[in-house]
């Protein structure tokens, strides 16, 4: 897999920060992982 497309399936967009944002502290992170690994 080239970089960019590991920029484009892994960043955070606006959206997302939003259900982010109402995790805590390590239930953030793994929040996002998930979110990211499942929509991309």
């Amino acid at each position: 897999m080239h970089i960019d497309e590991l920029v484009e399936h892994w960043t955070i967009l606006d959206e997302e920060r939003d259900l982010i944002a109402g995790k805590r502290d390590a239930t953030r992170l793994g929040f996002a992982i998930l979110l990211k690994f499942y929509t991309g």
